[in-house]
């Protein structure tokens, strides 16, 4: 079993509305916010953990693609365990 553990943060995302994007997207995929910046899955499958670290890279590779992100925004960090 595997867990996914997700710590992001991105440059110019003013009013974090690509950090709000990606809370309901991790919320969806069943991560949970810790509250310590830091989101968490529960234990599961090795496929599962592959597609969802695939949808939270494909999601801070292009962050233009959020409706009303600024132009600038880039990616800070991302930190996966």
């Amino acid at each position: 079993m595997w867990r996914v553990i997700v710590r992001i943060s991105f440059f110019h995302d003013y009013g974090s509305r690509l950090r709000n994007h990606l809370a309901t997207m991790f919320a969806a995929m069943g991560l949970q916010n810790t509250h310590t910046g830091t989101w968490e899955s529960a234990a599961i499958g090795l496929a599962q953990a592959a597609t969802q670290m695939t949808n939270v890279l494909q999601a801070a590779a292009n962050p233009q693609a959020v409706p009303g992100v600024d132009p600038k925004a880039a990616l800070n960090h991302l930190w996966v365990s």
